[in-house]
């Protein structure tokens, strides 16, 4: 029976080069959608991820193929969160008895037709799901999809909680940035009483050894002449201290 594909599985399937391979895999990420299996296992994939899709879709999600990079990624929109999965297939390492120039062991990297699904953008809860002896991967299409809406929520209580987090972080800087400029204001009163008693104080200052000094000239020549040298300074020197004092401003 023929299977009626996706149209996203279709377009991999038209366009996939399928002697193209990596670490003996297609990569099929470059053509369609994230998707890295042999040759051998790559028509039982697109089948799987057909099914995927359109379980996923009659549920309401949506799928897009996003480009990026040269790259092909798979991404599926579940309640406004987006995650991204790929279908991949384990790889066993065989040593070889060779070596390379630098006496490094070299080895074969061979698919071993272990598929798993794979979220890839998630932490915290359950992001793999492989090909097992008893139930093959076909047999946990549904849990996959069970696992992507679990996921979904995960990554919409973690985007909650990291606003939430901001806001307090942000009440936080705000409540800061008021207590600073509080500090600031005083620290601006303080500053200018602080130079309004120094120039207070320099001007009582001024004053009494003005009254000193006209004590002297008196006592040594008895009298202050109007307009005299002294005189002059000693309304000079009067201004200077009514200046200074803020009291008199």
């Amino acid at each position: 029976m023929k299977t009626n594909f996706h149209h996203l599985i279709e377009s991999v399937r038209k366009n996939i080069i399928k002697d193209k391979l990596d670490k003996g895999c297609i990569i099929g990420k470059r053509y369609g959608f994230d998707i890295r299996v042999s040759p051998k296992s790559l028509d039982r994939a697109l089948k799987i991820m057909n099914t995927v899709f359109k379980i996923l879709e009659a549920k309401g999600a949506a799928i897009k193929i996003v480009k990026e990079d040269y790259t092909c990624r798979t991404r599926v929109i579940i309640s406004e969160e987006t995650l991204e999965i790929d279908i991949y297939e384990k790889i066993s390492m065989f040593k070889k008895k060779e070596k390379d120039s630098r006496d490094y062991s070299l080895y074969d990297h061979i698919p071993n037709g272990t598929l798993v699904f794979r979220i890839k953008n998630i932490y915290g809860t359950q992001r793999e799901w492989p090909d097992g002896s008893k139930y093959k991967l076909e047999d946990k299409i549904n849990e996959f999809v069970e696992g992507l809406y679990t996921a979904a929520d995960r990554l919409k209580s973690n985007r909650a909680e990291r606003e939430r987090e901001k806001r307090e972080w942000e009440e936080k800087q705000r409540k800061a940035e008021e207590l600073q400029q509080i500090q600031q204001k005083e620290q601006e009163r303080f500053n200018a009483l602080e130079s309004e008693a120094m120039s207070w104080h320099r001007s009582k200052i001024i004053r009494s050894y003005v009254e000193a000094a006209t004590a002297a000239y008196i006592q040594k020549n008895g009298q202050i002449d109007k307009g005299c040298e002294f005189d002059q300074w000693k309304f000079w020197a009067m201004q200077q201290a009514d200046f200074l004092n803020p009291l008199s401003q």
